[in-house]
């Protein structure tokens, strides 16, 4: 039934602008002291380790940094795939050394953004991903997660799954304040297979 859902809709929105607003009053050293435990958990877990073929987002100073594992990531000659927004849709294209990653341009956001994408391989037509690791604004330890309202990682997952028939491991990076005990979700609305925070 439609209430039902609207219902959800409407309780998302408002949690979205609730979860900005903390994220805004974080200070830098928090986010930094977080960001650094973080990192040193990724490039420590199984999964990372294991990883060859992985997509890390470039984060946004509201986001886990994700500079150390990038640098990391491409320092151990993993294949590396970083987000290109592309109005409605999001690919995953390779960086391919730290060269590259430093050449990339910054958007309005002051994010690195490979605008170059098309020439650039991509991971869903080529060597597939391993391992996804995720922003968002809030998570639930279940692995629920609330993004920023456009659907970009649920659709990438749908449509990576409609190739390879499976999706890759997911980690979201979260903040200690972006943790919730409940996040209202939808049937299409994707699981995260792990959430790692600083604690």
């Amino acid at each position: 039934n439609m209430t039902a859902v609207e219902a959800i809709f409407a309780a998302k929105r408002a949690l979205r602008r609730e979860l900005k607003q903390k994220l805004k009053s974080l200070s830098s050293e928090t986010k930094a002291l977080e960001t650094r435990t973080i990192a040193q958990k990724v490039i420590t877990h199984p999964k990372y380790e294991a990883a060859e073929n992985l997509s890390v987002y470039v984060s946004m100073n509201e986001e886990v940094g994700t500079d150390t594992i990038i640098r990391d990531a491409l320092t151990k000659g993993k294949n590396l795939y970083v987000p290109y927004f592309n109005k409605d849709e999001m690919v995953m294209v390779r960086v391919a050394n730290e060269a590259d990653y430093e050449g990339l341009p910054f958007d309005t956001y002051g994010v690195r953004q490979p605008t170059d994408y098309l020439t650039r391989q991509n991971a869903i037509s080529s060597t597939g991903l391993d391992l996804i690791l995720c922003p968002g604004l809030g998570f639930s330890q279940q692995g629920h997660r609330i993004g920023r309202g456009k659907g970009y990682y649920d659709n990438y997952l749908t449509r990576y799954e409609s190739v390879w028939g499976q999706t890759p491991y997911t980690i979201a990076l979260a903040f200690q304040t972006q943790i919730l005990e409940h996040i209202p979700c939808t049937e299409s609305d994707r699981t995260l297979d792990l959430v790692i925070t600083s604690s």
